[in-house]
């Protein structure tokens, strides 16, 4: 907590956060079906190829996952998350544990946060990434939102398609 809350804004406006939104004619159940459980990830969420090590079940608090994420240059790399909020079928929290990690040096946090609200017969979805980041990679804030955007829209537009073509998902 900022002893001035002027202080507190301009420091929190530093953090690269992002959020995106987008509607679907799926019920609010139904997405949360898939965005609460972290083996359907690889289906939706750029990067992963697999996800192992699920400790937990889906729309859990406290789930924790590793996502092997594949790399442009063909190298896998393995990330470690936890649910650190959930509240079907509204809301679902995921963040990256990143202490004794590579990325620890320069980020203090990377959370996920899905939101979700009835609209219409459909679903109304809104993925909040926020990165705090540590010391000169404060710097890169404006590059990461950017990748941030694409990340988040591209994952929306997969979370769209899986949700669109799965029985499950439809709701008619």
């Amino acid at each position: 907590s900022c002893a001035i809350s002027a202080a507190c804004s301009t420091a929190e406006s530093a953090l690269p956060k992002i959020k995106r939104t987008r509607v679907v004619d799926v019920s609010p159940e139904s997405v949360y079906d898939v965005i609460s459980d972290p083996r359907r990830l690889e289906d939706w969420w750029p990067r992963v190829d697999r996800v192992e090590n699920v400790d937990g079940g889906p729309g859990k608090d406290r789930t924790r996952w590793t996502n092997v994420l594949a790399a442009d240059s063909g190298r896998r790399l393995r990330l470690d998350y936890r649910c650190t909020a959930a509240s079907r079928p509204k809301r679902y929290v995921w963040e990256h544990e990143l202490e004794g990690t590579m990325f620890e040096e320069h980020m203090k946090s990377q959370t996920t946060e899905i939101l979700l609200e009835p609209e219409g017969q459909g679903t109304e979805i809104t993925v909040i990434s926020i990165n705090e980041l540590r010391g000169s990679a404060r710097i890169a804030g404006f590059s990461m939102k950017k990748s941030q955007r694409e990340l988040i829209d591209t994952a929306l537009d997969s979370l769209q398609e899986v949700l669109e073509a799965s029985p499950v998902g439809s709701d008619s």
